[in-house]
């Protein structure tokens, strides 16, 4: 299973939602998150969600007209940037996944 890595200041989280017939990208409605942005306690829920996320991913997502979310999570890895990407289906992802990705907020 993947693991999160430790995030800093210089790391970016990009969220949409994938899939379906038909690929409309303004239904992807992607949202981007700046950590330098964020304070600690919204960090720290991102995290959170993130690591929740892990055990979801699935490689396959996306097959026939089934939606998923996909998280790209760029970071800095010693000196050398780096990126995780996750593909969660959309009827197994927590209700704080939907409310970031809808409302681009974290909970």
């Amino acid at each position: 299973m993947k693991t999160l890595p430790t995030l800093g200041d210089e790391a970016v989280v990009l969220l949409s939602r994938q899939g379906g017939f038909a690929m409309v990208h303004a239904l992807t409605r992607p949202r981007e998150i700046e950590f330098a942005q964020c304070n600690l306690d919204q960090r720290t829920r991102i995290c959170t969600l993130l690591e929740g996320c892990l055990p979801l991913t699935r490689e396959s997502s996306g097959q026939g007209d089934q939606r998923f979310y996909q998280i790209e999570v760029r970071y800095r890895l010693n000196e050398q940037d780096d990126r995780l990407v996750l593909k969660v289906p959309e009827d197994q992802a927590p209700g704080e996944l939907v409310h970031l990705w809808d409302k681009g907020e974290v909970l």
